[in-house]
């Protein structure tokens, strides 16, 4: 990651002039310094000079007045002046002379010119006293005087010949100084020229760097962010143009990857979205593969697993009384095993109850931490920690529960939500269509049991058509013999010629059997003819009557005794007399059947009028009973606890269809007496009291 002072660029490149020019203009500085210190020194020389020379000057003017003034003088009068005067000049040259002692080196020059000073100012005073004295001093003074003046003239001309000569070589030496002082600005200006252009390479790729450096970062950041790495980011200290610049680009780039990460959240939602669409496809396809729940449901658990893990799932079904559930699918059983088929009540306080009252899911975190329900502590001690339970809800009816449990606590989240309630959605459907599937099975193999019934009674209709066709032919065929015997019987017992008691007897037997024979044969013939269905009210003693003289024989033979409890009220019935016969002949021979492993038995035919004005008949056995599981479907359409060829399942079934057509009932109740015996009970309506036969037999 780049980090910039956060410089703007006017202040950069500013800089950026200064640090190129800065070792041009030091070296220049440097040479310029140094040759303005030696200009300067020169010039002070020079005005030095200058004015050494005007004072040099001053001294030869001062020197040539006093010359001229003593020449004057010396040709005057006036002694006393002229001895001053000459004392004036002895000590100018005694001035002079310490002055000539004084060496000249070219470089104390200073102190030379000062020293003149002194005696220069003595000569214009003394030219200034000499031309205001009057006396003219003698010839012989004058010579004298003369003598000292062109000494000292002399003394002075060479003085100031040495002063010109040490100013003009201070001036020289000042000049040569300078010369050389210019060819050494020269040589550095030159040095200069080359340390700057050596400085500006040295300072300015670094510099260029340094200026370019925040331009880098950010071009850097883009290819950055161009290849990807959307975490990259330019740092800064300062405000500026460049660090608007790279806060610019960092909030670009915050941006880019808040938007990257966004997008890929929501491509990540999207493909996730789309793998649960894809696997509730896959688990629908499942579901609705086979209307085997069973094996749908294994199915169905597997791949779910793919997406949302457990540690068992289960399906509870409501029955549909709604008083209980049933364990109706389970995989994964930890620790406690759990019995398909388990029922339970349905209780106020457990969590499927909540589940199916509520008609919404239902999460628990942490079963170790809260129990809501009775059965979570269960669970808890089981070693499940989270559950999710949801409704399974068919056209708006809720038929069960879908439950996930697992170990780990937290497991079950929104998103597994998500797919399970479509899920379920489908399950409860499946689970329905398969209710229904079976449940329609069940209508085919009643209606197929219904056919075949209705079939065999078509066929035992025919049967019995053909028998009763067989039998009023029969009957016919019979009649006509047994009356010719009765006949003869009876005028035999008319004939007084025959008085063996024992022929008679015989005689009385073959009468009275003969007679019971046409009855019978009247009966089956009257029993076999077609029923229109006319009702009429008839004594139901009677019927009881006529129904044991067709089996009083078959019960004999098999040491049953049939006790007879009629009404003495001789109670009348609105019915079709035939078809009720049929019903109690039915009765009795299963009765019959009850018994006859036992080798004897007893049965007990009651009639008596009940509440309602109804009458009862009641058949009763004391064989071994009927089962629970037997007498909940002995009246269905070709049930029957015979072997094959003893019995069609059809007799109990047309009788309780007999019976309900009359608009009365036949029920069965088992054990009556001891753990055993059977009881079939025919309740029928009394006939009114117009429609009663007077029937006195």
């Amino acid at each position: 990651m780049y980090h910039i002072k956060n410089w703007s660029i006017r202040t950069r490149m500013l800089l950026a002039f200064i640090a190129v020019l800065t070792p041009f203009v030091g070296f220049t500085g440097i040479a310029a310094l140094h040759y303005g210190s030696l200009m300067h020194a020169y010039m002070r020389t020079q005005e030095d000079a200058t004015v050494d020379l005007m004072r040099t000057s001053d001294v030869m003017a001062a020197a040539d007045g006093l010359m001229l003034a003593v020449e004057d003088y010396a040709v005057g009068e006036g002694r006393q002046e002229r001895q001053r005067v000459n004392g004036y000049l002895t000590h100018l040259h005694e001035a002079f002379s310490t002055l000539k002692k004084t060496p000249f080196d070219g470089v104390d020059e200073r102190r030379l010119i000062d020293a003149l000073m002194g005696p220069v100012s003595r000569m214009e005073a003394l030219g200034r006293e000499i031309l205001v004295a009057a006396p003219f001093p003698t010839n012989h003074e004058t010579t004298a005087t003369l003598s000292v003046l062109n000494q000292l003239h002399d003394q002075v001309d060479m003085t100031l010949h040495r002063l010109m000569e040490v100013h003009v070589g201070a001036i020289d030496a000042a000049a040569r100084q300078v010369s050389d002082v210019g060819r050494q600005v020269i040589v550095v200006t030159l040095i200069t020229l080359i340390v700057s252009g050596l400085g500006a390479m040295s300072i300015g790729f670094p510099l260029a760097n340094w200026l370019s450096g925040p331009i880098q970062a950010i071009a850097y950041g883009s290819r950055r962010l161009a290849e990807g790495d959307l975490s990259y980011r330019v740092e800064m200290s300062s405000g500026g143009e460049l660090g608007e610049a790279a806060m610019a680009f960092n909030a670009m780039a915050e941006r880019l990857e808040r938007s990257a990460v966004e997008n890929a959240a929501l491509y990540g939602a999207a493909r996730q979205r789309a793998e649960r669409i894809a696997a509730v496809n896959r688990l629908t396809r499942i579901i609705s593969a086979s209307l085997d729940i069973g094996a749908v449901y294994e199915s169905f658990a597997e791949e779910l697993k793919r997406f949302i893990s457990y540690t068992r799932i289960g399906i509870v079904i409501a029955e549909e009384s709604g008083a209980r559930f049933t364990l109706f699918q389970l995989v994964g059983k930890p620790l406690d095993e759990v019995p398909l088929g388990m029922v339970w009540s349905r209780r106020r306080d457990s969590g499927v109850e909540w589940v199916m009252t509520h008609r919404r899911p239902h999460f628990e975190s942490d079963l170790a931490k809260a129990k809501r329900f009775i059965e979570d502590e269960a669970m808890a001690k089981e070693g499940i920690r989270s559950t999710v339970r949801l409704p399974l809800i068919v056209a708006g009816q809720v038929i069960g529960v879908l439950f996930l449990d697992d170990v780990e606590p937290d497991h079950y989240t929104e998103a597994d939500l998500d797919l399970l309630i479509p899920l379920g959605e489908q399950l409860a459907i499946a689970i329905e269509n398969a209710r229904l599937h079976k449940e329609m099975g069940h209508r085919v193999e009643e209606r197929t049991r219904a056919l075949k019934q209705t079939q065999a009674q078509l066929i035992q209709s025919g049967k019995l058509a053909a028998v009763g066709t067989l039998a009023a032919g029969v009957a016919h065929e019979l009649n006509q013999p047994l009356m010719i015997i009765r006949g003869y019987a009876q005028e035999l017992l008319q004939d007084r010629r025959i008085t063996d008691a024992e022929i008679r007897d015989d005689l009385w037997r073959i009468e009275a059997q003969t007679t019971r024979m046409v009855a019978i044969i009247n009966h089956l013939r009257d029993f076999s003819r077609e029923s229109k269905g006319r009702r009429e009210g008839v004594d139901l003693n009677r019927i009881v009557s006529d129904a044991l003289t067709f089996l009083d024989q078959q019960l004999k033979s098999r040491n049953i005794v049939v006790t007879q409890e009629l009404s003495p009220d001789r109670p009348q019935v609105w019915v079709d007399p035939l078809q009720i016969e049929q019903v109690l002949l039915n009765l009795i021979t299963n009765a019959r059947d009850a018994m006859e492993a036992a080798g004897f038995g007893t049965i007990i035919v009651r009639t008596e009028p009940v509440s309602g004005g109804r009458v009862a008949l009641s058949v009763t056995d004391i064989g071994p009973g009927i089962p629970d599981d037997i007498r909940s479907r002995i009246f269905d359409p070709f049930f029957t606890t015979k072997e094959v060829g003893k019995g069609t399942g059809l007799g109990l079934s047309i009788c309780h269809g007999i019976v309900e057509e009359h608009g009365g009932a036949l029920t069965v109740e088992s054990p009556v007496a001891d753990g055993q015996g059977a009881r079939f009970t025919i309740v029928l309506p009394c006939a009114r009291r117009d429609d009663r036969k007077d029937d006195q037999r």
